[in-house]
């Protein structure tokens, strides 16, 4: 009777021991939040979600640029803050980002959602977001052919005027997109394109702007 009892024992906390095996596979460890810092090119000639992209735009005579490529071939360092995981909406990420031309030109700050789904055992994800920005740059850059100002001025202008964009507003709507491969449990990288834009909502001006670059991604805590 002993024996079997022991036996009985044995088989219920093996069926028990299974049972939470089993449920720690089906329920994966929550995600923890992340850290990022990424170089990117500010004005890269990409657009995903445009009709076309033009490469081969006719050189300008000397003093004269296209509109919305002023500032085009500069650098931006981004540094960016992900959450955890939110069990809401197929689960988004809150994201805030700043992200800082090196060469004095328009800088970004940004907060919105990123999703994100993974392929390949987890190795690979790809993600895509949408967020709002405020930039520090110009809604319109002063006119430099306006009658009456000294020639001073008119200089003092026309160099804004060459160096930097009008993007017809000082907060623009941010889709963005990244393919992230993993290095191992801590850290990824990333293949980033960061656009910002207002589609014309808050003023005729609006040239937009497309970045693309590569960000090491680092999982916070244990």
């Amino acid at each position: 009777m002993i024996r079997f009892e022991k036996g009985v024992l044995g088989a219920v906390l093996a069926l028990a021991s299974t049972t939470a095996m089993a449920q720690e596979r089906a329920v994966p460890p929550r995600e923890p939040a992340e850290v990022a810092i990424g170089v990117l090119r500010h004005g890269a000639n990409f657009h995903p979600l445009g009709s076309k992209l033009i490469f081969d735009l006719p050189e300008l005579p000397a003093g004269q640029i296209y509109e919305g490529e002023e500032e085009n071939g500069t650098v931006d360092v981004q540094l960016a803050y992900r959450t955890a995981p939110l069990r809401i909406l197929l689960k988004p990420r809150l994201t805030v980002k700043a992200q800082v031309n090196t060469a004095g030109r328009t800088s970004f700050f940004s907060a919105g959602a990123e999703w994100r789904q993974h392929i390949l055992r987890g190795r690979v994800y790809g993600q895509a977001g949408i967020g709002m920005t405020v930039i520090d740059g110009y809604r319109f850059t002063p006119d430099p052919f306006q009658p009456g100002i000294s020639n001073d001025e008119a200089w003092r202008r026309y160099d804004i005027y060459r160096r930097r964009t009008s993007f017809g507003s000082k907060v623009l709507f941010n889709p963005n997109a990244s393919v992230g491969v993993r290095l191992d449990r801590r850290w990824a990288v990333e293949l980033a394109w960061e656009h910002f834009s207002h589609r014309q909502m808050f003023s005729d001006t609006n040239p937009g702007i497309d970045n693309v670059g590569i960000r090491i991604v680092r999982r916070l805590g244990r």
